[in-house]
């Protein structure tokens, strides 16, 4: 008599409808839901639900990743509608490079390899080992925000397994020896691979895109090197026939491109994007700079990197000076929205769990910090958001009663008719 009164009209709903309710939710629901039971919690935190809404959540507006407090950060009047920021509030991320995938940021910094994933609130953390000791790079002339410096001088990507679904950090070195070691992030621990057939790049920024990670060449340029994560193999791919420089290369659109700047005859970059088969490129865009608003002292040591493009058909970049741009391809104008900004990458919310599995070598884990924090304009929170806003812990350990089930069905229905 005493469970019927504490769980009136308990009922239940069968894993395939849960799990369609539970894609509908906004992230903080996701989390709280977690202790209802270990059924939701086993539903929340797979792979396939994990990645059923990473794929939703690149349909949504973009969001853009930057290092900040957001309470002193200031907001893109005029660019609400078409973008949202997420600050993440870690001195590293702000003065060392970092690499993203799919949400998660890989931060290496002297005798460590950090993952974080600030939707979760979750950190895991490697032993990287001593680090290699070269004097190749001493004698080279260089501006400090010219090139993205790893520790060491590793040439370092990050990525995921489109097979299995592992998130990989890869590291290579070229003195004595060429070395390459990958390190799964479940496992914990780096191993040996097949070196890399030429050096790459190691002071600029790797991409991934679609189960690869891309370097530049060393010097020649005249190729990309490409690392297949899942089977570990190295493949050529060619350059588009951009001048050698300041070239960038990014994850765009799922795409992988490369941003290359010029100073002559007009100050613009060029945004170059690969073909699926990875055979040819193609200009998508070319952005002249000269009345952008903005002046750069010296022009030629400055890079750009687009993050975005809004539903509407804008471009948002940003450069290594700290500034951000939005280019509106239709009246093929750029203005400047923001100054002394850290624009780490473009963002997407990912439930996927960092929590190390069973004989792990990971060296640390911690859940509940809260480096980020997701700035909504107020006058434009999302239904969902509002509707669910009143759930708060704790919840009871036990199957909802059949009112807030019933709610969570009839919304369910409700959108299925209407697709």
């Amino acid at each position: 008599m005493g469970d019927a009164e504490k769980n009136p009209n308990p009922i239940y709903i069968i894993p395939d409808l849960l799990e369609e309710i539970f894609l509908a939710l906004p992230l903080k629901s996701i989390f709280k839901f977690k202790t209802v039971s270990k059924q939701w919690r086993s539903i929340l935190e797979s792979r396939m639900f994990a990645e059923r809404r990473l794929k939703l959540q690149n349909q949504l507006k973009p969001k853009i990743l930057a290092v900040g407090d957001h309470r002193s950060e200031p907001r893109f009047r005029g660019d609400s509608e078409e973008i949202e920021m997420v600050y993440l509030n870690c001195d590293d991320a702000a003065t060392r490079p970092s690499l993203t995938c799919d949400g998660l940021v890989c931060l290496p910094v002297p005798g460590w390899v950090t993952v974080l994933n600030p939707s979760s609130g979750e950190l895991i953390r490697f032993p990287s080992g001593p680090d290699p000791v070269t004097r190749r790079y001493s004698n080279l002339i260089f501006h400090k925000t010219w090139w993205n410096i790893f520790p060491a001088y590793w040439a370092m990507g990050f990525g995921r397994d489109i097979v299995n679904g592992s998130y990989k950090v890869v590291r290579m070195f070229f003195e004595p020896s060429f070395l390459c070691e990958i390190l799964d992030v479940e496992i914990g621990e780096w191993r040996k691979v097949n070196p890399p057939p030429y050096r790459v790049e190691p002071r600029r920024k790797s991409a991934f895109v679609k189960g690869s990670v891309f370097w530049l060449e060393m010097r020649a340029s005249h190729n990309l090197l490409a690392l297949d994560l899942h089977t570990e193999e190295f493949r050529d791919v060619t350059i588009p026939p951009v001048l050698l420089g300041a070239n960038q290369l990014v994850n765009f659109e799922d795409r992988l491109a490369i941003a290359a700047p010029y100073t002559e005859p007009e100050w613009k970059v060029e945004i170059w994007i690969l073909d699926e088969q990875e055979e040819t490129w193609s200009m998508a865009y070319s952005i002249g700079l000269a009345n952008c608003g903005v002046a750069s002292r010296l022009p030629w040591n400055v890079w750009f990197r687009p993050v975005a493009v809004s539903k509407q058909g804008n471009i948002f970049f940003h450069d290594n000076e700290k500034r951000m741009f939005k280019y509106h391809p239709e009246t093929d104008v750029v203005r400047c929205i923001a100054r002394e900004i850290c624009v780490v990458s473009d963002f997407v919310e990912n439930v996927v769990s960092l929590r190390p599995s069973i004989g792990s070598k990971t060296s640390e884990y911690r859940s509940g910090f809260h480096y980020q924090d997701l700035v909504h304009n107020q006058d434009h929170i999302s239904k969902i958001d509002q509707k669910f806003s009143w759930i708060k812990l704790p919840l009871p350990n036990i199957l909802l009663t059949t009112g807030l089930v019933s709610l969570f069905i009839f919304r369910y229905f409700a959108v299925s008719s209407r697709s």
